[in-house]
């Protein structure tokens, strides 16, 4: 059995027919387990070249790669952030415009996993990664030497959509590595590196901008250097993740000399299905309740209110430095969620028990009690408080309960749909970010009309509203 095989994928089944199809109940003389006795889910097949049974360091090795191809999207994406009106003054335009090259790429991630996913499944997620990755690299340049504010838009928006591949796939390349009990701590660190690398990337960002001797075009250069970095890395370190089984009665011969393209790890798929199918297959997904209700349920914002004009009117670099209290909230968080999934999932598997993804649900608990709390005293703190510790204190614990949740729900939707994980991850990638986006162009206006007490409050109270209907149900119903 393969992990989001292209030759095994068919329509989207519900949860009980895909137990089924992985052999999660299915009786079998030969199942094989860990030393310490825990089922493997889902069970590998003999082939050495299935990812399932790579080395350890093998798979470790790509793992590194993978999850900092995640880290690196977001984390150059907020380098120009703080110097948004430094920008607005450098194209002669509004501060309002300004913020846009900031902020209205934040859309693009929504959108263009939608193309990069199907044609991943069909070229192979080696493929997709590599271009992804150059094609960023080159705009990042591109942006870097525009000379007009619609230039510098159309390579951030292009740019941040070439580079979003990396967003969706890895998710789905780690559900092809790794086994249902490992899944947790590695899908916990790349949700974790995507956590804390908006509020480095202010921090780099901020610093780089803040130095005479450098600007916003460096810190653009300085990203396509760190693309290139990546586009190496991916070369030499991840070989293709999509296993297509071999059929019955193979054996494997070690004699048998590879092509070129194979010893590159470059093995393409062999798809079953018409183009059209494939890329119909994400919005599919979409219809099924355990991977777009917990989907909505991520409603944290924070647009950072420090800079130039504020109450505490920081300089570039202290608003950059600011990011930093987000780092540390996430960073607390990284060592509760991932380890806690793998955690229960061993219990479970270790003692013969049924396995429901929903068990890893109570865990979320932790975010939904986390994240308000965060966002009031940020909210508060803003309004009554003197001080901007208080209010950096906000954006961590807010951190810390965003990390836990993102970290717990997107596990739980890989458990449940393991053969479309790739499709999973690009509808909680398109929600999180429609649902991040939308606040940072109305949240300022309301809080000047009304303060920042009045819209973080309700901030505060929608996660708990939601959490009942987004994911109480799946508790419940399953």
């Amino acid at each position: 059995m393969s992990t989001t095989s292209i030759s095994s994928l068919e329509k989207p089944q519900a949860p009980e027919e895909i137990k089924d199809v992985e052999g999660y109940e299915k009786e079998t003389s030969t199942k094989k387990t860990t030393k310490d006795g825990i089922l493997l889910i889902p069970q590998p097949s003999d082939d050495p070249n299935e990812p399932l049974n790579w080395t350890w360091r093998k798979k470790h090795i790509a793992l590194v790669v993978l999850v900092f191809e995640t880290f690196f999207i977001k984390y150059t994406a907020t380098f120009i952030a703080p110097g948004a009106h430094t920008l607005a003054a450098g194209f002669h335009t509004t501060a309002v415009k300004g913020t846009y090259l900031a902020s209205a790429t934040a859309i693009v991630p929504a959108f263009a996993p939608l193309i990069w996913i199907p044609l991943s499944q069909r070229l192979g997620r080696r493929p997709m990664l590599l271009a992804g990755t150059l094609i960023s690299m080159l705009f990042n340049i591109g942006l870097a030497n525009s000379q007009t504010y619609t230039q510098a838009l159309i390579c951030r928006m292009f740019g941040y959509a070439t580079a979003s591949a990396g967003l969706c796939i890895t998710p789905a390349a780690i559900s092809d590595l790794f086994f249902f009990h490992e899944k947790g701590k590695r899908i916990g660190l790349n949700s974790f590196l995507q956590v804390i690398a908006p509020y480095l990337g202010g921090v780099t960002g901020g610093s780089i901008q803040f130095n005479p001797n450098l600007s916003w075009r460096w810190a653009m250069y300085i990203a396509a250097i760190l693309y290139a970095f990546l586009f190496v890395a991916i070369f030499f370190c991840v070989p293709e993740t999509i296993y297509t089984p071999k059929p019955a009665g193979w054996a494997h011969d070690s004699t048998v000399k590879k092509p070129l393209s194979h010893r590159l790890g470059f093995v393409t798929p062999k798809p079953t299905e018409p183009w059209a199918t494939t890329f119909k297959r994400p919005y599919l997904m979409f219809a099924y309740s355990a991977v777009l209700l917990p989907s909505f349920c991520n409603t944290a914002s924070l647009p950072l209110n420090f800079g130039k004009g504020s109450q505490y009117n920081f300089n570039v670099q202290q608003v950059g430095f600011c990011s930093f209290s987000g780092f540390i909230g996430a960073t607390i968080a990284e060592g509760t969620a991932g380890p806690v999934c793998d955690l229960v999932a061993k219990r479970h598997l270790k003692k013969g028990e049924k396995w429901k993804p929903e068990l890893l649900l109570k865990i979320c608990l932790i975010g939904v009690v986390v994240i308000p709390a965060g966002l009031l005293v940020y909210g508060l703190m803003l309004s009554y408080g003197r001080s901007w510790l208080g209010t950096l204190a906000g954006i961590a614990i807010s951190a810390f309960g965003q990390e836990v949740l993102v970290t717990v729900l997107l596990t739980y939707m890989v458990d449940c749909y393991p053969r479309q994980a790739a499709e999973v991850a690009i509808v909680f990638q398109f929600c999180m970010n429609v649902m991040a986006y939308h606040p940072q162009f109305y949240t300022p206006l309301w809080i000047k009309a009304t303060g920042a007490r009045v819209p973080y409050i309700v901030y505060a109270i929608l996660p708990i509203v939601l959490f009942p209907l987004c994911v109480g149900l799946l508790m419940w119903k399953g």
